[in-house]
């Protein structure tokens, strides 16, 4: 008596779940990085606004890996040559302005609420993490399922 198998068929359902959960991973993640712009430019400090609209967003997948980078970039010329605006309003400590006081700050994607001020990407980042990870742990699982 012989067994055979023909993992074929197997093998080409896994490649399909594969394929169904990196689309998933993808999106999700393309999520919770808009989510991370949206509310780091709603509580980064305000002064004519230039700040707020310098956010740039890249997401990578490559096989079971991904990753999304958000940043700001603002660069000012002031007497001792090129000044990082965006890097100085995260790190540095300063006095709010009145444009930066009218705002009311904003609620990230697990429903913590988020003050205008300096570390405006790092907070967030480091606030939702856990709600990012939840997100797309769900977005995947419910693909593959």
């Amino acid at each position: 008596m012989k067994i055979e198998i023909d993992m074929g068929d197997v093998l080409r359902k896994l490649s399909k779940i594969n394929c169904k959960a990196t689309e998933a991973m993808e999106q999700a993640l393309n999520d919770c990085a808009d989510d991370l712009v949206r509310v780091s430019s709603e509580i980064a400090p305000h002064d004519k606004g230039i700040l707020e609209k310098s956010h740039a967003k890249e997401v990578k997948v490559v096989g079971v890996k991904a990753e999304a980078i958000v940043s700001y970039t603002v660069r000012e010329r002031n007497s001792k040559g090129n000044f990082n605006y965006a890097l100085y309003m995260h790190e540095g400590v300063y006095d709010l302005g009145e444009g930066s006081r009218r705002k009311p700050g904003t609620s990230g994607m697990s429903g913590k609420h988020y003050d205008v001020g300096s570390k405006y990407l790092t907070r967030p980042l480091e606030g939702e993490k856990e709600a990012y990870k939840k997100h797309i742990e769900e977005k995947v699982h419910k693909a593959i399922t």
